[in-house]
């Protein structure tokens, strides 16, 4: 709508919301009128009212959305209004059925065979166009199927029956109508009837006006089709269906890509109607594809629909519409596709000059093939002569035929009925590979790329007496890949001329050139590549984790492998994290690899995938071009015709390389065991050689860090195939398999990317960034240079390198152990390496030193990730000097450290007590500390009794021994998850330490006052005295200078004790003066230190004031207070009671007396 629309979209949704709210409304109004009508149920009535709801509150809404439709929101306004669409569709269908649906039976011998059903709703009848059935008063073609079961799956996939039909069902009272959708041209045959009798629908029609018509199907090809054989191929023929009639192509043999080029003609069709309706809307054709069997009935492998391009008999028979296109229609079976057929339909009008108009069928009757006529010359495809140059190279991973080993295999080559035979490999367990490597046939081949025919790869076996066995066979649906396109002459000049200079900073990561400056003839140009600072800085890498290592440069005496891996220190650039096949388009730089398959594929029952199917894998390549070929090419020095198009490719004899592979880790490994973890180790097999690292296995780990190398031997092509497996170990049973991995090592190695050793970004002949190729730069650069016969390299003074038309400068000194410099052309040629690519012709990207990440993968879960896997592999033929020794890549051993905390003060403590003579606020302190992960270590301080001010003296020191690794910032512990785990579980976790500050209780526990966690690689630096010691260095620590304990080794200073209050805000609980002391193992043993304040190097005693036994040293004070403040209110109450007794008790004494005395009147 937003894009087809003419200008303002959204003038437009606002008016099919209005129209969608008023028809609403409209509705409800009408529906009010019909909810209390007698002949209603009561599902209906609730079903009304439900109705009515939702199309109430859809009103409202939409007047809502109509206002907020703008310009800018149209697109979320659209996919809201979409949802309204999909509930109002929802809405309209009738839950239950209140007309029943039609259904259409075909029967023989009172015998159900087929059938269809048609739903009501679709051929219902209304005066009003929007609210009519959508097939109501119109022709369709209905396709009958089987009943019941056989209606489901394969078997009832071919159809039974196809039936042209007119539908109408309507109200008595719209009869009338009932013919109106017909096709004009007929008169009606009535059964006669008495007077005032309704008059009945005709019994039968008859057409005055029909149309005669030829229909030619020009059936080409079909390609990528369903292999319905065990072979995995299919004997293909097509049935085409028009109107009543139906016609076959003939039946190819044993392919999958059928090349029919067959014109079939339906003579005399007649089509009923008006002229403009049949060119307007032709029937469809059906064509259903067949795979012929020798014993019993046709097997259906797919089905598709066309429409033909009609020619009126007033029309000319001239382009633009005719002759028409060959077009590709895609085969359904089921619901999956099958292939594509290739091929054009189109239906001729036969005028009052009967067929003699209409124009000729051009090309000869192919009697060879019998009486068959070929797509005319108009319609198929332009021709020209092409030569198909195959190379053979090898099969590799053949399986069983028929129980019997492949032991003999011969490769058969087949395009457009031309072909090739490869030569016979004699013994494929000894050497798998062919003895002739280049073979060529020519073939006539369509001019549009787009309809070349595909390429079959079959492989049969030699049996003995002659017989041949299919192994399996594989088709290359599209050859434009392989077409070699000559370079263009005016780009290779331009190219070629001027001289380009690259200036070279030494040893700093090269950014590729951003602009490429156009070179005029014979100009000399200078390219400066751009060497950032920032790249030279780069300290950032991102890890597995996702998390990012800082790291300051640290000496270089200190760096090793890992240093690269973590901190993308100058050298490694390239840590991929997908395969390194992804990066390098498979290595299929020249040898590409086809998978052969055998087999039916399976349908939904018995789902054979595409990886059961497969047989084996054909190692070769193929080039296609038309001929003859430019002579240029032929004229090039050293060209071999025996090779082709293929010059310059190794040989294919057997070859002995030493494979070292590097494993870094793992990650994200699925857990094995019950406890959510797994025991993995490594597992490698190539050819015979199967390591299992099984005694070095890292426990109760799902990311563990292998970082170890493994030497093997291997021959090429035979063992060629690495398998790198993670295996999970168990106590009792067999390993379990978690995941794995496999790397075909041999197209890594013939692979012009170099894929045998990475090119490092730095030449160094010592340390931790040892060139690790027996090779150096510059006899890889001369190598190189032969084989892709560019000139150079010539190296000039100055430190000049020229390579073709480049120049390349850089430094021409290195440093060796002793530090001495000593001339080199290393760093130039290493320079032009890293810059290949940019060489003109040869020139292809290098692959660099590099970690690539493997998905791991278990053949019992398939398709599901199980893990990843970082590793390496480096590769040297064994013909060549021995490389140096691996690279140790070994996990970084954890450093031992001890940590010395002294807790001198406490300052401003929060006072908890209430004492109890006294009344005066107290607290009884102490303080607790760990390191983090070592909780059941803990310590603690001796308790400052009755501190009354907060202020508490401790001298008492922790001593935590752990250790630490430099490079990760984390503390390393082992430990047992529980009693019954049979070993430790290592754990990483960030050094942190935490000081608590309580109160101590005898009698009940003890409360906690307040906490600081200090991240000992950084943490703010201590103050200086308790005054300046605020909250805010807990708060603000962005903005506060950070420390390190492991740069500064002692931090003396006071820190907040933090908690929180009732608010959940943080406050200030206590103060504390503490110093940290860090020393390496070794130091701490030459200068040991006591616990709390004991010997060696003792603490003094605190200087604390004796409070604990205020009660006898000041009873008075002690008596005041309990009498002042604890039970003062109660001698008040108590001194008024008695008051108020005596008073009542001299009454009660002194009433009798008074009264006698009143009496007598004394």
């Amino acid at each position: 709508m937003i894009k087809t629309e003419k200008p303002h979209p959204e003038r437009r949704l606002r008016g099919v919301l209005e129209e969608l709210s008023s028809g609403c409304l409209r509705f409800l109004t009408l529906a009010d009128k019909d909810q209390h009508h007698s002949s209603r149920t009561r599902l209906d009535r609730e079903r009304l009212k439900s109705c009515m709801r939702e199309l109430e509150n859809m009103a409202q809404q939409a007047t809502a959305l109509r206002s907020q439709v703008k310009r800018n929101t149209m697109k979320d306004k659209l996919k809201l209004v979409q949802n309204f669409l999909q509930k109002l569709r929802f809405l309209a269908d009738e839950p239950q059925h209140t007309i029943p649906d039609v259904f259409i039976w075909m029967m023989s011998n009172n015998k159900r065979i087929a059938y269809a059903r048609i739903p009501s709703k679709d051929i219902l009848y209304s005066i009003v166009d929007e609210e009519m059935g959508k097939d109501c008063a119109k022709v369709k073609t209905v396709f009958l199927k089987h009943p019941g079961k056989r209606g489901f799956g394969p078997a009832g996939w071919t159809v039974q029956a196809k039936m042209e039909i007119y539908l109408w069902l309507g109200l008595n009272k719209q009869r009338k109508d009932f013919l109106s959708g017909l096709p004009c041209g007929f008169e009606e045959k009535k059964v006669p009837r008495g007077q005032n009798l309704p008059s009945f629908p005709p019994i039968s029609l008859l057409y005055t006006k029909k149309q005669v018509f030829q229909l030619r199907a020009h059936m080409y090809q079909a390609r990528s089709l369903f292999a319905a054989d065990s072979s995995g191929l299919s004997d293909p023929f097509a049935r085409v269906f028009f109107i009543s009639q139906s016609q076959c192509t003939e039946v190819l043999n044993e392919t999958l890509c059928p090349t029919w080029d067959q014109l079939l003609v339906f003579d005399n069709v007649e089509l009923y109607g008006e002229a403009h309706e049949m060119r307007d809307d032709p029937p469809i054709i059906v064509i259903e594809i067949y795979d012929q069997d020798t014993v019993g009935k046709a097997d259906f492998m797919g089905r598709t629909f066309a429409k033909p391009v009609v020619k009126m008999s007033d029309e000319q028979y001239c382009p633009p519409r005719f002759p028409p296109q060959l077009e590709y229609y895609q085969i359904y079976r089921g619901n999956a596709t099958a292939g594509d057929l290739l091929a054009a339909f189109e239906l001729l009008q036969i005028g009052p000059g009967g067929k003699s108009d209409l124009p000729p069928i051009d090309g000869p009757t192919d009697m060879d093939r019998g009486p068959i006529l070929p797509v005319p010359l108009g319609i198929r495809p332009v021709l020209s002569r092409y030569r198909v140059e195959i190379l053979f190279w090898g099969l590799r991973d053949l399986k069983r035929v028929n129980l019997a080993q492949v032991d003999r295999p011969r490769v058969d080559i087949e395009c457009a009925g031309k072909g090739v035979q490869s030569a016979l490999i004699q013994n494929y367990k000894k050497n798998p590979n062919f003895s002739t490597l280049v073979k060529w046939f020519e073939v006539d081949l369509p001019e549009n790329e787009l309809l070349h025919p595909p390429l079959n790869i079959r492989v049969v076996d030699c049996r003995a007496f002659g017989r041949y066995t299919l192994v399996g066979s594989h088709t290359v649906s599209s050859l434009r890949k392989f077409i070699y396109r000559p370079p263009d002459k005016k780009a290779q000049q331009w190219n070629m001329a001027g001289e380009i200079v690259v200036n070279m900073e030494p040893e700093v990561p090269i950014k590729k050139m951003d602009t490429m400056v156009k070179l005029e003839a014979n100009s000399d140009a200078v390219v400066k590549v751009d060497v950032t600072e920032e790249e030279k800085e780069k300290k950032k890498k991102k890890k597995g984790g996702g998390e990012e290592v800082e790291e300051e440069e640290p000496d270089e005496s200190m760096l090793d492998w890992w240093s690269k891996y973590f901190a993308s220190i100058e050298t490694m650039k390239e840590v991929y994290n997908k395969e390194l096949e992804a990066e390098f388009d498979n290595f299929e730089d020249w040898l590409h690899t086809f998978n052969l398959l055998r087999g039916k594929i399976g349908d939904n029952d018995d789902n054979a995938t595409e990886e059961e199917r497969i047989v084996g894998r054909f190692k070769g390549s193929m080039c296609v071009y038309k001929v003859p070929l430019p002579d240029d090419i032929a004229k090039e020095a050293g060209y071999d015709p025996t090779f082709g198009m293929f010059q310059g490719i190794p040989s294919n004899d057997p070859i002995n390389v030493l494979v070292r592979v590097y494993i870094v880790r793992a990650t994200d490994l699925h857990p094995a065991d019950i406890n959510g973890k797994a025991d993995p180790y490594i597992a490698i097999k190539l050819g015979k050689t199967d390591i299992k690292d099984k005694e070095n296995y890292i426990s109760k780990q799902l990311n563990p860090v292998f970082g170890k190398s493994f030497d093997i031997e291997a021959t090429f092509p035979m063992e060629s195939m690495l398998t790198v497996a993670i295996y999970d170990w168990d106590l009792v049973g067999t390993d379990d398999l978690i995941g794995e991995t496999k790397i075909d090592l041999e197209n890594r190695f013939y692979s012009k990317h170099r894929a045998t050793c990475g090119v490092s970004q730095t030449y160094s002949i010592h340390g931790y960034n040892t060139w690790r190729d027996p090779m150096k730069p510059s006899q890889i650069l001369s190598k190189l240079c032969k084989e892709g016969k560019v000139d150079g390299p010539h190296f000039g003074p100055g430190g000049r390198v020229k390579v073709a038309n480049r120049v390349f400068t850089g430094p021409t000194e290195i440093e060796d152990e002793n530090g001495q410099k000593k001339p080199t052309d290393e760093h130039l040629a290493l320079a032009v390496l890293r810059h290949w690519e940019d060489i003109p012709r040869a020139g292809c990207h290098l692959v660099p030193e590099h970690v690539e990440t493997r998905p791991l993968l278990n053949p019992d879960k398939p398709g599901i990730e199980q893990g990843r896997l970082e590793m390496w592999v480096d590769m040297f033929p064994m013909d060549m000097p021995a490389p140096g020794p691996a690279i140790d890549i070994s996990p970084r051993k954890p450093k031992k450290y001890e940590l010395r905390v002294i807790v001198w003060n406490t300052d401003e403590v929060i006072l908890e007590d209430d004492d109890y003579f006294t009344g005066e606020k107290s607290s009884d302190i102490f303080v607790r500390g760990w390191l983090k992960g070592q909780q059941e270590d803990k310590q603690d301080t001796d308790v400052h009794y009755h501190s009354l001010t907060g202020e508490g003296n401790f001298n008492w020191r922790y001593i935590f021994p752990f250790d630490y690794l430099m490079a990760e910032e984390k503390i390393v512990i082992s430990k047992k998850e529980s009693m019954f785990s049979w070993d430790e579980t290592e754990y990483k976790i960030p050094a942190r330490l935490t000081l608590q500050v309580w109160d101590a209780d005898h009698f009940s526990a003890d409360d906690f006052l307040g906490a600081i966690e200090l991240d000992l690689n950084r943490f703010p630096r201590g103050a200086k005295t308790s005054k300046q010691c605020s909250l805010e260095m807990v708060t603000n620590e962005a903005e506060l200078p950070m420390i390190s304990i492991f740069k500064q080794k002692r931090v003396k200073g006071w820190w907040p004790f933090v908690a929180r209050d009732e608010n959940d805000e943080l406050e200030i609980t206590g103060k504390v003066e503490a110093e940290l002391h860090l020393l390496t193992a070794e130091e701490a043993e030459k200068s040991p230190a006591g616990l709390a304040r004991n010997e060696p190097d003792p603490l003094e005693k605190p200087n604390r004031p004796d409070t604990s036994f205020i009660w006898f040293l000041n009873p008075l004070k002690s008596i005041k207070y309990l009498i002042c403040t604890r039970y003062k209110w109660l001698i008040i109450k108590i001194v008024l009671a008695l008051l108020l007794l005596i008073m009542v008790a001299l009454f009660l004494y002194s009433m009798p007396g008074y009264m006698v005395k009143k009496l007598l009147g004394a």
